[in-house]
C-alpha cells in the first residue's frame, strides 16, 4: 500500500508515545442542545447492528495493525459475515498474522477463508490497467474495484468523477474498457459492469476555534482573493510528535492557507497553512492543532463525540460520516475498495490538476435510500460507534446519491504515519 507523496512528514508509532506529554488544550464547541440527527438518535435496528460490530472492533484492529506492518502479505480483505469476522487470505498465514489471529479471537469468532489473489496482487494488476488507460485520452472506465474475497477485479464503465460546477465535455473518440484490458495483459479475472450513476467529489459546523474539532467547515485560500474550496475538517491526528488536522487532498495544496468561518464576518479565523497533500490517496494535512473530538449532529450542531481509536475498512460494516453540509449521515455499509479515474473533461481539483487516479477508495451505500453525502462534506470524519464515543475509519472523498466514498485509515497511516488524536 505504498504511496507517492509531495513532501515528508515524520511518522511512526512513536508519535503515539508522546501523547501524554503534550499539553491538553481547553474544550471547544462543547455546548449541547436538542440534536435529532446525531448518532444518539439512530434507528434502533441500525444502532443494534453497529454495536454488535463494535464489539468485534478490537479483533479487527489486531488484524489490521499486523497488515499495516506487512502490506505485501497474503491479505485480501476483512469482512463482517454472520456473527463474526472473516479474513480472506491467500496461501499460508505469516507467523505475524497467525499470532494476530490468535489474539483477535479473544474478542469473538474470526474465520479464515482462502483467496485466489492477495490485495497486493490485485492492486498490482489494477496498476497495469491504469497504466494502459493513460495511453488513451478518452476511455469509458469509471473505476477499478478489488473484489473483497480476492477473486479478481471489477471494472465499472460509466461517467468519470465530476468536479462540482463542471459541465462534462468530450474531445475525441472513446477507447473501450475491453481494448484497454487487452493492452494491459493482466493475469487475474476481470468482470466488466456498467455504472451509469454520476459521481462527484464533495468539495464546498461553521464557528469552531482551536484546537480544531473534526466535522467543521474550512476553506482553502491562496492569497487574499483566491478561494480554492470549501470543505470539512477531518480528524485531529498525531504525526511526528505533534498534532495536525486531516482532510481531503482535492480541497487544497501548498501554499494554500486554511481558514474557518465565514469570510468578512466575525469569527473568520486562520487555521494554518496546508502542509502536505497526496493526490494518489486524496489526503492532506493542515498545519493546525487538531483536537480529539468530532461534531455529531446536524449541519449547525455544537454536539461533539470523543474519538477513542481507529480501525481499517471492513466489508459489511456500517459507518457514519459527519459533513459540514449534510451533518451526520449513518447506515452506510462498506462494500468495495476501488481506484477512481479523474478526467480533465469532468473538471479539476483545487489546484487545476486532473487526469489522474485516486487509489484505495472505499465504497459504501446508504442502506435507507438517503443521500449519503453532499457538496461541502469532503474531508469530513468517517467513523463507527465505540461506546459513548467513536472510532475513526477515514475521511470523506465523495459519492453520488446513496453511493459514498472515503479514504480508509490504513492508508492515512501509510501516507502520513498519522493516528487519530484520542481522548
Amino acid at each position: 500500500m505504498s504511496m507517492r507523496r509531495r513532501g515528508v512528514v515524520a511518522a511512526g508509532l512513536a508519535a503515539l508515545l508522546v501523547a501524554s506529554a503534550l499539553t491538553t488544550p481547553s474544550l471547544t464547541s462543547a455546548a449541547v442542545g436538542v440534536e435529532t440527527q446525531g448518532t444518539d438518535n439512530l434507528d434502533p435496528a441500525i444502532r443494534a447492528e453497529m454495536e454488535r460490530q463494535s464489539e468485534l472492533a478490537p479483533a479487527g484492529n489486531v488484524l489490521w495493525e499486523e497488515q499495516v506492518r506487512a502490506p505485501e502479505s497474503g491479505w485480501a480483505s476483512l469482512a463482517y459475515e454472520g456473527k463474526g469476522l472473516t479474513l480472506y487470505w491467500k496461501g499460508d498465514l505469516t507467523p505475524g498474522m497467525a499470532a494476530a489471529l490468535e489474539r483477535a479471537r479473544q474478542w469473538g469468532p474470526v474465520v479464515v477463508k482462502p483467496a485466489a489473489y492477495s490485495r497486493a496482487e490485485l492492486q498490482a494488476a489494477a496498476e497495469k490497467i491504469i497504466s494502459a488507460s493513460e495511453q488513451h485520452p478518452e476511455h469509458d472506465i469509471q473505476s477499478i474495484g478489488l473484489e473483497s474475497d480476492g477473486s479478481g477485479l471489477e471494472i465499472a464503465r460509466g461517467p468519470k468523477v465530476l468536479h462540482p460546477g463542471t459541465v462534462p465535455k468530450r474531445t475525441g473518440p472513446v477507447t473501450s474498457a475491453v481494448q484497454i484490458l487487452q493492452e494491459a495483459g493482466v493475469d487475474v479475472p476481470v468482470a466488466v459492469v456498467d455504472r451509469p450513476e454520476q459521481m462527484q467529489l464533495t468539495v464546498n459546523r461553521s464557528d469552531d476555534s482551536p484546537p480544531w474539532n473534526g466535522g467543521g467547515k474550512w476553506e482553502a485560500w491562496r492569497g487574499n482573493n483566491d478561494r480554492r474550496s470549501t470543505c470539512t475538517t477531518g480528524f485531529g491526528v498525531y504525526s511526528g510528535g505533534r498534532t495536525w488536522v486531516l482532510s481531503a487532498g482535492h480541497c487544497g495544496s501548498p501554499p494554500d492557507d486554511a481558514y474557518q468561518g465565514v469570510w468578512g464576518q466575525p469569527g473568520f479565523d486562520e487555521m494554518g497553512p496546508v502542509h502536505d497533500d497526496d493526490w494518489r490517496s486524496d489526503l492532506l494535512l493542515i498545519d493546525a492543532p487538531g483536537w480529539y473530538k468530532i461534531f455529531d449532529g446536524s449541519a449547525n450542531t455544537s454536539t461533539t463525540k470523543v474519538v477513542k481509536g481507529w480501525g481499517g475498512w471492513t466489508k459489511g460494516e456500517l459507518v457514519c460520516q459527519s459533513g459540514r453540509t449534510s451533518g451526520t449521515v449513518c447506515a452506510i455499509r462498506q462494500s468495495h475498495e476501488r481506484n477512481y479515474f479523474l478526467d480533465c473533461n469532468f473538471g479539476a481539483d483545487s489546484d487545476g490538476d486532473c487526469d489522474y487516479t485516486i487509489r484505495g477508495i472505499i465504497e459504501g451505500y446508504q442502506t435507507e435510500g438517503r443521500e449519503a453525502t453532499r457538496i461541502g462534506d469532503s474531508g469530513g470524519p468517517v467513523f463507527v460507534l465505540d461506546g459513548a464515543g467513536v472510532r475513526a475509519k477515514g475521511i470523506t472523498v465523495g459519492g453520488g446519491g446513496t453511493t459514498f466514498w472515503f479514504q480508509d485509515w490504513a492508508t492515512v497511516i501509510d501516507v502520513f504515519g498519522a493516528y487519530p488524536r484520542t481522548g
